[in-house]
């Protein structure tokens, strides 16, 4: 097959029937969407160890099940693309590798943060499907942004993932600050390190078009941005008829 579609748990997956991609290409998941989807995925990641430790004691109770992948699983590739320096940052960007902040009402200390360090399992998931040759590969439920955006003004910062407050998943209410910056840099740099590869990355378009930096990190040639009803018309045999969409 020559696609690939790497599902995150974004709750803006829950307007699309996921169980349609089925024998549409090989599917990625992440973490806990077994619960829900037993049989969907051909592989799963889990980067965190309690959360891998309880998709190995499910696998399915022995049956025809998806591979499950650890963090021991996943590249050891850094996220830094031949020529990058350690300060570099796009134009229209105000940082990028890098993340310095804290809290200072809770009397947190100032850090800094380096992204190519950081290991998530979304973009475990995707950095293996592109390690794999897959010619085009589908990106969806990456929400980036919080929960509700298409009722907000302002950027939200609800947290957003369908397991929350659920085994195995951090009970916050907001989402941490600097995780959209850590999810957009790693995409960017995934493109920039397999420019052969088409991605294209789905969602609602609240969450396209109300991400103001979307823009900045989705230069690349090969990275393509669509809604729901694209992934409808690529499933159903009418991917040349997409428009793809302009940030």
């Amino acid at each position: 097959m020559d696609t690939a579609f790497i599902i995150g748990n974004g709750e803006s997956r829950n307007i699309f029937p996921i169980d349609t991609l089925k024998g549409n290409g090989v599917i990625y998941g992440c973490n806990a969407i077994y619960r829900d989807h037993p049989m969907l995925c051909d592989h799963i990641v889990a980067v965190n160890p309690e959360m891998y430790d309880e998709l190995a004691q499910w696998h399915n109770n022995g049956k025809e099940s998806p591979r499950i992948h650890s963090i021991h699983d996943i590249s050891k590739w850094n996220y830094i693309c031949d020529g990058d320096l350690d300060q570099d940052v796009p134009n229209g960007l105000k940082l990028y590798r890098f993340w310095r902040g804290g809290d200072h009402k809770r009397n947190k200390p100032i850090r800094t943060i380096d992204f190519s360090l950081s290991r998530g399992s979304g973009m475990s998931a995707l950095l293996l499907a592109a390690e794999s040759g897959t010619k085009n590969i589908i990106i969806m439920a990456f929400d980036i942004m919080g929960a509700q955006q298409w009722e907000m003004e302002t950027p939200s910062r609800i947290q957003n993932n369908i397991y929350k407050n659920t085994s195995n998943y951090p009970d916050r209410a907001s989402m941490k600050v600097y995780l959209k910056y850590e999810w957009m840099y790693q995409l960017r740099q995934i493109f920039r390190k397999f420019p052969t590869t088409n991605f294209y990355f789905i969602n609602r378009k609240e969450y396209l078009e109300g991400n103001p930096f979307l823009r900045w990190y989705f230069d690349q040639p090969n990275a393509k941005c669509g809604i729901y009803a694209d992934l409808q018309r690529w499933i159903t045999g009418y991917r040349d008829d997409i428009k793809w969409k302009k940030l």
